[in-house]
């Protein structure tokens, strides 16, 4: 934790409005966002804020250093997203198209930062101030992502959406064809009236369809779990393993991908970003072996599945996670494993339990499941 986060915490958890001189301090150090062109009426938002832009709207100032998610949303499209890094004193500079309806990046030359500070003088009024009212919820939902998780994961056309395109196997193949070999173009095309062509079908004959290169959040493979496996006992500790050796041994970017994967989903709405979330529970629960191994990466995994059903909105048990109970299912293994595990350790049983109990007063759920 930075000195600047350190000291930004220690002032909300005091209530009330920032201090005059930390507001200063803010001003002068923290980033600015410029989001120009944006059409007024318009949904946009940073990490756990959102608001109605208005005619004078041009973007963010005092950005506290450190990694968050910027949104956006025109006549009630699905959102379109980023993370970024941001620096002490950096000025981003985001610029909007009509005509695609998305975000450019435009780069400020370093010859030209001097310059472009100069002129966010004259642009105050038309900057709104980072929420500082939601900074505590936020760093809780996210203090393990770092630089490195949002380069890791970011897709590479720089845009987190729901609405990315998608393109199916078929004409996956037919452009990679096409550019590989142009002079075999038209006969690699699609012949719809010969029944013998190149086709890549699901069991009900419909076509496979792929989020298309590029739009795609880079999510750590995690083998899929079979809901019959949902039962005390089961053990998967060597996919976990794996995993961390595919993170260079850092449980913390395991975590971090959870809190990613968590926030894509809760304010970007993209699907794929709860299902990976659940991928890493699932996961998690299933590996009694290195309970006692991993005993910092499960304590860790406690306290942010705890930070992020409590920062939940109501109705997002409601209407996602509680309508297949997975997490009761899914946790009930958990709590059962750290319950009977040898190994586990007195500090993790205890957590377990005061989770669990949590969970229970909170949300009425029966872990039971024995």
């Amino acid at each position: 934790m930075s000195d600047n986060t350190a000291v930004l915490l220690q002032a909300m958890r005091m209530g009330g409005s920032l201090p005059p001189e930390i507001v200063d301090y803010m001003y002068h150090n923290g980033a600015f966002l410029l989001f120009l062109g944006f059409p007024q009426a318009s949904e946009f938002g940073i990490d756990y804020k959102s608001w109605k832009t208005g005619e004078k709207f041009m973007g963010l100032k005092m950005i506290p250093p450190g990694v968050h998610f910027v949104y956006c949303s025109i006549k009630s499209a699905p959102r379109i997203g980023f993370f970024h890094n941001f620096k002490a004193g950096e000025i981003v500079v985001k610029k909007w198209n009509n005509e695609t309806e998305t975000f450019e990046d435009e780069e400020v030359p370093a010859d030209q930062i001097t310059e472009k500070k100069r002129q966010l003088k004259t642009m105050d009024n038309s900057l709104a101030p980072y929420p500082y009212e939601n900074y505590r919820s936020w760093y809780g939902l996210t203090d393990f992502i770092t630089a490195a998780t949002v380069e890791r994961i970011h897709p590479v056309l720089g845009r987190i959406t729901s609405q990315a395109e998608l393109v199916s196997l078929e004409t996956e193949f037919m452009e990679n064809a096409e550019r590989e070999h142009k002079e075999t173009h038209f006969r690699n095309r699609v012949d719809r009236e010969n029944p013998v062509r190149t086709r890549f079908v699901d069991q009900h004959g419909l076509p496979i369809m792929k989020i298309r290169e590029g739009y795609e959040i880079r999510f750590q493979e995690i083998p899929a779990l079979s809901v019959s496996t949902n039962r005390i006992g089961v053990e998967y500790s060597d996919r976990l393993y794996r995993l961390l050796r595919g993170l260079g041994g850092d449980y913390k970017q395991l975590l971090a991908e959870m809190q990613i994967a968590f926030v894509c989903f809760l304010q970007g709405q993209v699907f794929e970003g709860f299902e990976q979330w659940k991928r890493i529970i699932h996961l998690m629960s299933c590996c009694p072996n290195s309970l006692g191994s991993e005993k910092e990466l499960f304590m860790a995994f406690i306290r942010v599945l705890f930070f992020q059903l409590k920062e939940c909105p109501t109705d997002f048990f409601v209407d996602i996670v509680s309508r297949d109970n997975f997490l009761t299912t899914t946790l009930s293994m958990l709590f059962a494993n750290v319950r009977e595990s040898a190994h586990a350790g007195d500090e993790l049983k205890k957590k377990t339990a005061q989770f669990k109990q949590y969970l229970t007063n909170q949300f009425k759920w029966d872990f039971d499941c024995e």
